[in-house]
Parts: C-alpha cells; sequence; structure tokens
C-alpha cells in the first residue's frame, strides 16, 4: 500500500472504530446510567450522613424527628447529656453518678429484656420513660398502666394538674399515649374518643421518681418550640446534674442461650427414625444397583448445522414458487431483528419500526417503508436482490 493510500485509510478506520464506539456505548447506556446514579446516591449518603445520627429522638439527630435541640438546650443550662452506645456502658453511667443522674429510655421496640430493664431500675434519682411498653412498665414503673391511644389533633393538651413541670408548659402537642397513674397531667379532651377520667398523656409515680411522657413528639426538634413542649421537656430531664440519654439498639438484645449439641434442640425420637431411614436407603440402593449393567455407549444423534436448514426450507419454497410465503418470512425476521436492535419490545408495531429504521439510518420514511413492506415480487432474482436491501438497511442500522 502506498503512503497517500495509507493516509486515506486512516481516517477511514478511525472513523469506524469512532462508530463502533458510539454503537457500543448506545448499547449498554441504560447500566451506564444506572451505575452512575448508584454512585451518586452512595456518595450524597456518604456525605450528607457523616458525623449524624439518624435514629428518632437521640440527641445527635439534627433532623425533624431527632432531639438535638432538646439536649444542646440542656447542655447550656448546666446539664451532662451523656448518650451511652451500649448497656454496659449505661450500666457504668448510672452506677458512676448514682442520684445525681436522670435516666431517658426511649426503647420502643423493645430490644431491652425484663432481666436487663430490671438492672437498670433504682440506679438513677429520676426515670423518664418515654412511650414505654407493657413490659417497661411493668418493671420500672409499676404505679403506671396504659391507658390506650391520644389522637393527634391540632388542639394542644392542658395541663389540668398540680404538678408543678406540667404547671409550667400549660399546654403540649397532642397525641401519642394515655396512661393511668397516682398523678396524671394533660389528659385527653372530654368529647374525644376513648377518653377516660385520671388518665393523661403526663404520668408519674407518688414522688415523681419515675416520669412517663407518652408522646415523643414532645421532645422532637420539629414540635419542641410548639405549645409549651419545650418547658415540660427541659424541666423533667433537667432536674438532674447528668442526663442519661439511653436508646436501646438491636446490639443491645441480650443472646439466646444456644445449646452445646444442636442435636439436643430436636424430639428423641429423630434418632432412630434417621437411623431407620439409612437402613433403608442402603437397602433399596442394594436392590436396584445389581439389577445396573456397565455402562453402554449410545451414538450421538446427526448434527445439521443451522445453515443447512435455512438452505433446505428455501428450496423448499422455490420448488413450491411460494415468493409470497419466503417474503412474510424474510421480512417477519427482518422487523424482529431491527426491532430488537433499536430497543423498540415485542410490542413495536411495524410503522413503530419503520420510522425508528429512518430516524437511524437518515432514510426518509417512505423509502424505508417501501422497502420493508414490498409486496410483489417478479421472480426469484427480485426476492434475491429484496433480501440483500435488507440486508444492507440492518447493517446500516447497527452501525448507526
Amino acid at each position: 500500500m502506498s503512503p497517500a493510500a495509507a493516509e486515506a485509510a486512516a481516517p477511514s478506520a478511525a472513523a469506524a472504530g469512532l462508530r463502533a464506539l458510539r454503537a457500543r456505548l448506545r448499547a449498554w447506556r441504560v447500566w451506564i446510567i444506572l451505575a452512575l446514579v448508584l454512585c451518586a446516591v452512595v456518595l450524597l449518603r456518604i456525605l450528607t450522613g457523616a458525623g449524624s445520627d439518624g435514629a428518632p429522638l437521640s440527641p445527635d439527630n439534627p433532623a425533624p424527628a431527632g432531639a438535638m435541640a432538646a439536649a444542646e438546650i440542656l447542655g447550656e443550662q448546666g446539664v451532662d447529656v451523656r448518650s451511652p452506645g451500649s448497656f454496659e456502658e449505661t450500666l457504668d453511667l448510672l452506677e458512676e453518678n448514682g442520684d445525681q443522674s436522670t435516666l431517658l429510655l426511649f426503647d420502643p421496640d423493645g430490644f431491652l429484656s425484663q432481666e436487663q430493664l430490671a438492672e437498670l431500675n433504682g440506679l438513677a434519682r429520676r426515670q423518664v420513660l418515654v412511650e414505654p411498653t407493657f413490659f417497661q412498665l411493668s418493671e420500672l414503673a409499676t404505679g403506671i398502666r396504659s391507658a390506650g391511644v391520644l389522637p393527634a389533633t391540632d388542639a394542644p393538651l392542658n395541663a389540668a394538674c398540680d404538678a408543678a413541670d406540667a404547671q409550667a408548659a400549660e399546654r403540649i402537642t397532642a397525641g401519642g399515649y394515655a396512661y393511668r397513674a397516682p398523678a396524671v397531667c394533660f389528659p385527653p379532651p372530654d368529647n374525644s374518643a376513648g377518653s377516660s377520667a385520671g388518665t393523661g398523656s403526663y404520668a408519674a409515680d407518688d414522688d415523681a421518681g419515675v416520669v412517663v411522657l407518652g408522646n415523643a413528639a414532645v421532645l422532637a426538634n420539629e414540635a419542641l418550640a410548639d405549645h409549651g413542649n419545650a418547658a415540660l421537656a427541659l424541666r423533667t430531664l433537667g432536674s438532674t446534674g447528668t442526663l442519661v440519654w439511653y436508646l436501646p439498639t438491636v446490639s443491645d438484645t441480650p443472646a439466646a442461650a444456644v445449646p452445646e449439641d444442636p442435636r439436643a434442640l430436636l424430639p428423641g425420637w429423630v434418632d432412630p427414625l434417621l437411623l431407620w431411614l439409612f437402613v433403608v436407603a442402603a437397602l433399596a440402593m442394594l436392590w436396584r444397583g445389581r439389577r445396573l449393567g456397565p455402562l453402554a455407549a449410545e451414538p450421538l444423534p446427526v448434527v445439521v448445522r443451522s445453515a443447512e436448514t435455512a438452505e433446505g426450507r428455501a428450496r423448499l419454497y422455490q420448488d413450491g414458487r411460494a415468493l409470497d410465503r419466503a417474503a412474510a418470512t424474510l421480512r417477519a425476521a427482518a422487523l424482529t431483528r431491527l426491532s430488537a436492535r433499536l430497543r423498540l419490545g415485542p410490542a413495536g408495531s411495524t410503522d413503530t419500526v419503520v420510522r425508528a429504521v429512518a430516524a437511524a439510518t437518515g432514510r426518509s420514511v417512505h423509502e424505508v417503508d417501501r422497502l420493508l413492506n414490498r409486496a410483489a415480487f417478479a421472480g426469484d432474482a427480485a426476492l434475491v436482490q429484496w433480501s440483500q436491501e435488507l440486508q444492507a438497511l440492518e447493517e446500516e442500522v447497527t452501525a448507526s
């Protein structure tokens, strides 16, 4: 090849490589877009989630459901707010501070067992339970009982009691749960469904050593500034120098005792049954195994190449002079391949394929429609020429 020819062939080769790269990128564009979106989501999650806690009512969570605002205000008032990360750390903090501590417990999922709750009981001067469950009440607040659900309404709940903390708050956000205790505040409205005397969203025992807050929203960032929520939260949680803000997690769930031998969990009749099944299986193998002879070689069936099958079918069409049937087969196959190449799906109509092919190749819609939907053929030569034109059209679509 002369230098001039080599220089002329170089741009064409580069253009062909560029077209092939474009075709490959177009075929994989959906997966590329999904990968980029996934990377962006992961990066955004890393950037926005670093250094913050997303748990509801967490003192480190600045989200609307968190309680960072209440924790920071308490810290500015001189209260040492401690947020332990485990049950053992909570026990250490309570034992270290003794009567100078307040325990806030919010465990809506019930991660702590009754034994763990019993260990916490009595370690702090004041125990504040937020939306406690039946088991938490039975271990930490024996004189307080659940009394149903309070409807979340726009109208706040009035204190309606003599407790100093409730009187300072005057009104709080409605909602959450109601409790029955020696001292209750913020009762449901008289006309609310299910309301009963002696129940309220705030409950305490005789000496206010155990306080129950039936609505976690009172402490949340989004509602702390509403009504008297802040006053009730700060007075209830800030009565001592140290506040142990404990939010149990699944890691605090005690591990179940696992026997050393797993077979001890099975009933006694399992071992004899397994032994009997083993004996039966062995006898069945001996019974059937002796009837099997040596392996016999079996000749494989004749392998026919696909090209020979297509050629034989074409000869049948030729012998039967079925030009219309052959043309219909070629047309259906071409439309199927073009629809798959252009990602039109199995429900794409012929008109949709024609327009998509015209847009991909730059040909006119009329020309593509005439080529794909040609109906009459004068003879075999015209059919062969038409099939070659279809093949050229498919190659143009593939290269586009």
